[in-house]
């Protein structure tokens, strides 16, 4: 029998050449990542309307793409944003950076005056800190033990207090976040010195049924000009609110009061601020205060071109792992501008901003990065209240990668949220998670987001990046959250399935 010894190699040939047409005309399923598809999926069956999502999860060991969708689409971050300034604080200053705030004595002919060194720190006085921290000083522990000292050293009364805040610039607020907020906490105007967050906490107590209402203030301060214009009532609920509508310490309460409540403002101009807290704590010591008003007409910032030969009496410190603790897991916006501002400043050696801030970001992006990634993103806060910040989750994710590879990685970990804790306390309770979860969470009107990494008992490990925007009210907006579980249930039950079930 004759055979055409051909005949295989013609068939071989012809079989890869259909082979090779197929993944031509099919290219998206020849580099298919492994989650695309299931990706797809849970796309399609979300209930997100109009609304966009943009995603990608890689390996962050290798770097391997694991799933995307719309992943280069520059997208409105939100809190997400603090992933790539609480990064770049890290890779600037290090993981042993603190903070430091000195107290010094300038002696004059006629006196004695106290100077407050700023560093931008925004956990002094934080009462979140210092009740985490054993070794933390409360702010009644620092008043205290800065007014013995000046009588140690014979200091019965002050000049002046000069507040040197020139680490930063004395623009408060960002230019691009809601002017109608501007009183709320989350808004809270940055400085060069900060204290209590720069917040005043303010507490409507009932009065007679439908008269005024008493108010508390911690701290309480008696130059700060307060309305009251709310009432009383026993019916109902709570609905007392403060309005800060000028750029000024003044206030106005309104709502009706059935309870006592707690209401945190944000103050104006928080340097000065702080200055006045401390002179009227410092008074109230036995440090008496040499001035004809106020106690805060006592109170100054440095000029620029101001210096002195002073003594330094008294330093607090905050380590930089609280810091982003609280710029994380709690999300706290003013941790976070404290920190783009700190790196503008310590890279160019001007005062603090958003502008250099932003740049030292941007340059970073392009080093660690790529060229693209730092000319696509918009920088334009630290904490993501602009709606004018954009970035890519697939830069998100290559960020991650960077870090993951720092001798830093720990401490920038340690500082993501992880269920039950922080912005991620109510979330992820019943999914039953085969990995450790920690993230990053984001919220705006019709922004929905959440960065992070996965690590499973196994080893493998995948960073990940979901980004909503323009979720409506309604269906999408209930929708968005169970959305992005149901994204990291799928990261999960991948990580799981190929490790084997190791660690169960």
């Amino acid at each position: 029998m004759i055979t055409d010894s051909t005949k295989p190699h013609r068939t071989a040939h012809f079989l890869s050449c259909i082979v090779a047409l197929l993944l031509s005309l099919t290219p998206s399923l020849a580099s298919a990542a492994p989650l695309d598809l299931a990706l797809d999926s849970l796309i399609g069956n979300a209930p997100l309307g109009n609304g966009k999502a943009a995603i990608h999860i890689i390996d962050l060991d290798s770097g391997r793409e694991l799933g995307e969708y719309r992943s280069n689409e520059l997208m409105i971050p939100a809190s997400n944003m603090k992933l790539l300034s609480s990064g770049a604080a890290l890779l600037v200053l290090g993981d042993d950076f603190d903070y430091r705030t000195t107290f010094d004595i300038l002696e004059t002919d006629t006196g004695h005056s106290l100077i407050i060194r700023g560093s931008g720190d925004p956990a002094l006085g934080d009462p979140a800190i210092f009740e985490d921290e054993e070794q933390s000083l409360t702010h009644e522990q620092l008043f205290d033990t800065l007014a013995q000292t000046l009588k140690d050293r014979g200091v019965e009364s002050l000049n002046e207090i000069i507040v040197d805040d020139r680490i930063f610039d004395r623009t408060w607020t960002h230019p691009d976040w809601p002017i109608d907020q501007l009183n709320r906490w989350y808004c809270a105007e940055i400085g060069g010195l900060n204290l209590q967050s720069n917040v005043i906490k303010m507490y409507p107590i009932p009065g007679s049924l439908g008269g005024t209402p008493l108010l508390e203030m911690q701290p309480n301060l008696p130059w700060i000009d307060v309305q009251v214009k709310a009432k009383t009532v026993t019916k109902g609920r709570d609905s007392a609110w403060v309005a800060r509508p000028t750029p000024a310490n003044r206030f106005t309460l309104y709502g009706n009061v059935r309870g006592k409540t707690e209401i945190p403002v944000s103050v104006h101009e928080p340097s000065s601020f702080a200055g006045g807290v401390f002179a009227f704590a410092l008074s109230e010591r036995g440090i008496k205060i040499n001035t004809n008003g106020y106690i805060d007409d006592a109170v100054r910032l440095a000029d620029r071109s101001e210096d002195w030969s002073s003594t330094p009496i008294v330093a607090i410190s905050t380590p930089i792992s609280d810091v982003l603790n609280r710029t994380n897991t709690d999300s706290y916006n003013l941790y976070a501008e404290s920190l783009i501002k700190r790196i503008g400043h310590e890279i160019t050696g001007d005062p603090g901003s958003w502008e250099n801030g932003a740049s030292v970001v941007r340059l970073l992006l392009s080093e660690h990065v790529s060229a693209s990634a730092a000319q696509d993103t918009i920088v334009a806060d630290g904490s993501g209240m602009s709606r004018e910040n954009k970035v890519s989750t697939r830069t998100l994710t290559s960020w991650m990668k960077v870090l993951a590879a720092q001798d830093s990685w720990d401490t920038f970990l340690e500082s993501l949220a992880v269920p039950g804790e922080g912005t991620l306390k109510r979330r992820f309770t019943n999914a039953k998670l085969n990995s450790n979860l920690y993230a990053k969470s984001g919220y705006l009107n019709g922004v929905y987001a959440l960065s992070g990494v996965l690590e499973h008992p196994s080893g493998r490990r995948a960073a990940f990046s979901i980004i909503l925007n323009n979720i409506k009210p309604g269906s999408g907006s209930r929708g968005a959250k169970p959305f992005i579980q149901d994204v990291v249930v799928e990261i999960d039950q991948w990580l799981e399935e190929q490790s084997g079930g190791f660690g169960g």
